[in-house]
């Protein structure tokens, strides 16, 4: 049975930047993985203000995830209808290490899920570093299945992304 948590989410401006670096910076494994060093203050300000191509403020959110001492603990990202509409993609769900594995995780898709379903999203869609085994096996769990592949190259580091979707 899993606890019940007592969290709340902030949203995110330009000038949350050193709460999403906290964050990073105790997710250093995921950026070690991803561009092969620590994340810096210009990785927590591209979280918060990279919004893709053909897309506005408007359609990108992003939260930090606060427990009950508003402690940051977790990062979400998701754009709306994005690459089309009715699919929205979520950049990022990020965990401190603390909190994986029990079940809170399970727990923040579900409200990102509700929230698009609400937006009239008919799908999710998030792309995984190959090499990231742990992440692969929760999607994978939560029924999202590879559409995909695509290079990509973060840092220094160059990565094949499974691209994976699921229906809503």
């Amino acid at each position: 049975m899993e606890k019940k948590r007592n969290y709340h989410v902030k949203f995110l401006t330009e000038k949350d930047v050193a709460l999403a670096e906290e964050v990073c910076a105790k997710c250093e494994d995921y950026f070690l993985i991803e561009q092969g060093m620590a994340a810096t203050e210009e990785n927590a300000r591209a979280i918060i203000t990279e919004i893709p191509k053909g897309k506005t403020k408007l359609d990108k959110f992003v939260m930090a995830v606060l427990d009950e001492a508003d402690k940051p603990i977790g990062l979400i990202d998701v754009v709306a209808d994005f690459p089309r509409k009715g699919q929205w993609i979520i950049g990022l769900l990020m965990l401190i290490p603390e909190e994986r594995g029990s079940g809170f995780g399970k727990v923040l898709y579900q409200v990102i899920k509700d929230w698009a379903s609400d937006g009239s999203a008919d799908s999710l869609r998030i792309g995984v570093l190959e090499e990231n085994n742990e992440a692969i096996g929760f999607w994978s769990h939560l029924g999202f299945e590879k559409e995909e592949e695509k290079r990509q190259t973060y840092g220094e580091k160059e990565h094949t992304v499974h691209v994976m979707v699921r229906n809503i």
